[in-house]
């Protein structure tokens, strides 16, 4: 099988409880590789203690590290996480870290040209350098390859111009509730409700499939020929963290495996709430595997 890569951060969360490795790319590669399909980590860490620390954690979950470049200047990513009392994170991103400078290389190239899907947001894009790496890499994908564009909007790093360009590059796009909102001010998609925006936001930008997740509320999933709503599930919510990423992965992995598109659905939305009623953003989850596999 071609592998799913995962494009761009990754990082330390800096709990109240302690630190864990996150990023919402590293999320989406472990709960890929969880669900049985091939997945690869393309990031950077810095030459300290906690970079070698990220590696080790990658080969603890079952995820190759090779793809993880070494930065000898740039320190480690981290962020400083707060919940509030539903489980919701805010999150204080540190700049100028290692995965802001991701290299472009011929192992990159050489992987780009041989992936089945790749899933990028829009925070690795904040610094020039990684952003075109990006590029590049998208632009040496094979024509059939699924790129998800899952937004994933964090404090200040997105421009409309950013948007845009990944929106026309993607095929596929992930956004929750208040990121459709700020999509729909910010591109004037002008739908009467987010049902509609998220139409128009599909149609504008050409894009094969656009997934609204929702909460506990659910998600709608739209493409040309289909609108898919779920309901959500009604659970005690630890934290939200790794939440959306585990049902981007669960859509895709799902539809990569021939799956019809409500049972891949279906899929990403057991997996979402599953993983947000377990701590931190890459919980082993139970009967996953069996789930896309039945």
């Amino acid at each position: 099988m071609q592998p799913i890569v995962g494009f761009g951060e990754i990082l330390w969360d800096m709990l109240p409880s302690g630190k864990q490795a996150g990023g919402a790319p590293f999320n989406f590669t472990f709960h890929s590789h969880q669900l049985g399909w091939p997945a690869i980590m393309v990031s950077r860490v810095g030459n300290d203690a906690l970079g070698k620390e990220l590696a080790k954690k990658c080969q603890e979950l079952g995820l190759n590290p090779e793809f993880l470049q070494e930065d000898l200047i740039h320190p480690t990513g981290t962020v400083a996480v707060q919940l509030d009392s539903l489980g919701q994170a805010e999150y204080e991103i540190k700049a100028d870290v290692a995965w802001d400078h991701l290299e472009w290389n011929d192992g990159l190239k050489k992987l780009a040209g041989n992936c089945a899907a790749v899933c990028f947001g829009t925070l690795c894009q904040r610094h020039s350098v990684t952003r075109s790496t990006l590029k590049k890499f998208l632009e040496c994908c094979p024509k059939n390859a699924i790129k998800v564009f899952d937004i994933n909007l964090r404090q200040n790093f997105y421009t409309r111009e950013i948007l845009e360009e990944s929106l026309y590059k993607a095929t596929w796009v992930k956004v929750n509730e208040q990121e459709l909102e700020t999509l729909t001010d910010l591109l004037g998609l002008k739908g009467d409700d987010l049902k509609e925006s998220l139409e128009i936001l599909r149609r504008r930008y050409k894009l094969d499939l656009a997934a609204l997740t929702l909460g506990e509320n659910g998600c709608l999933v739209n493409t040309k020929n289909e609108r898919i709503y779920l309901q959500g599930h009604k659970i005690e919510v630890v934290d939200t963290i790794g939440a959306g990423d585990s049902f981007t992965a669960g859509l895709l992995v799902g539809l990569l495996k021939k799956k019809p598109l409500r049972r891949a659905i279906t899929l990403a939305n057991d997996l979402a709430a599953q993983v947000a009623s377990k701590q931190g953003g890459t919980p082993l989850v139970d009967l996953a595997e069996k789930r896309v596999n039945s």
